[in-house]
């Protein structure tokens, strides 16, 4: 079978399990080490709180410390509201393109991961490969998390962890870390006609809105990290809802928030000078006129940013490989920067075109994931 029938096949298996973060993915699990358990496979399953997913680690080779992890998450977005021209779940092929929900985010990789396993095993390896499969990253990579801390805290000591975003197999040294949240507030309902006597929570999320906007602005003229666009932290507001009718004073209002931070910077210090704007500014005339009232920010999830390793020679190793002159930076989060928290040197090189994600016949060209099972092949021979 060649390469391109081969992670062909996976990748059909692996998308038509609808494993969208809503769901269960643990039968993608079972498949996972039923496929991997034929070249020695030896997984740990991380069960999430509910127990009804789980993130997988597969190690392949010896027992001891080095080696190579090869990352992916096994959920998707969802696609209702899109306009598919067939079976999502079932993967189809036109213009020497793979179509199917997940084949660019990111079940393209794992698919090539599974289908470059027989050629790396068939040489001895000295050092293992580490297959990490993780649930929820699709909402804020809350799932990884348990899997990370555990491989920093083992023996492995991986050389390297690869993350398989889509990347068209360019290297993604750096990206931008995050927070995500909701800033609730409560007020004190009454008639519009004597608003001072009640509490306004619209009013009051405004002015935390007005605090946020002015972090914006300093952020503008903060530090900044070249190679990214833009190269310096945002933080914006992308959601409100609250009031019950136009002469009634708001009882309650909430907005969704979130932070996009260059590398380096303190997600936890912008959320304090947030709450202190709000415990220290907002908060007392509230509760003068109710107790009760106040402001909760509720944090949903927080992406480290990824740092450039601090190893110059497995920079330039993996450029080589690719055949590539320079890594690239970008805007956006991935689970690399959880690992590269956890101990594990870390970077994003993936199939596809991030640009194709989440779309209506989200889609994938053979030819990158043939590209990805090559370059999956060259890193397993330095396990060799």
């Amino acid at each position: 079978m060649t390469i391109a029938a081969d992670v062909t096949k996976q990748l059909a298996s692996l998308v038509s399990f609808p494993t969208v973060s809503a769901v269960s993915n643990l039968e993608l699990l079972d498949y996972v080490e039923e496929q991997t358990a034929r070249y020695g496979g030896r997984a740990r399953r991380f069960l999430s709180p509910e127990g009804d997913k789980a993130n997988l680690l597969v190690s392949i080779g010896p027992e001891a410390p080095g080696g190579i992890i090869f990352s992916g998450h096994t959920d998707v977005v969802p696609t209702e509201g899109q306009a598919w021209t067939g079976d999502p779940w079932t993967l189809r092929e036109q213009n020497d393109k793979l179509i199917g929900r997940g084949a660019t985010d990111m079940k393209g990789f794992l698919a090539c991961c599974l289908a470059a396993l027989p050629g790396i095993t068939a040489k001895k390896l000295t050092k293992p490969i580490h297959l990490a499969f993780s649930y929820d990253e699709e909402v804020g990579c809350t799932g990884v998390g348990s899997m990370a801390e555990w491989v920093g805290q083992s023996d492995l000591k991986p050389r390297l962890a690869v993350i398989g975003e889509a990347t068209s197999m360019d290297m993604i040294a750096a990206h931008k870390g995050g927070m995500i949240g909701w800033c609730r507030i409560k007020g004190k309902p009454g008639h519009s006609s004597q608003p001072d006597r009640y509490v306004n929570a619209v009013m009051a999320a405004g002015d935390m809105i007005a605090e946020i906007n002015r972090i914006r602005e300093d952020m503008r003229n903060g530090p900044t990290f070249e190679g990214l666009d833009p190269p310096y932290s945002t933080i914006q507001v992308n959601l409100i809802k609250g009031g019950l009718h136009g002469n009634i004073v708001s009882e309650s209002c909430e907005f969704f928030w979130e932070m996009r931070l260059v590398p380096g910077e303190s997600d936890h210090a912008v959320l304090e000078r947030m709450k202190r704007f709000a415990f220290e500014k907002l908060e007392p005339a509230m509760k003068a006129v109710n107790p009760e009232c106040g402001v909760i920010f509720d944090v949903q999830a927080r992406i480290p940013g990824l740092k450039p390793n601090d190893d110059p020679a497995l920079a330039r190793e993996l450029l080589a490989l690719l055949g590539r002159k320079e890594p690239r930076y970008v805007p956006y989060g991935t689970e690399a920067g959880i690992f590269q928290l956890a101990g594990v040197p870390s970077v994003v090189i993936g199939p596809g075109d991030i640009a194709d994600a989440h779309q209506p016949d989200e889609s994938v060209a053979i030819s990158e994931l043939e590209k990805c099972v090559a370059f999956l092949h060259q890193l397993g021979d330095t396990c060799c």
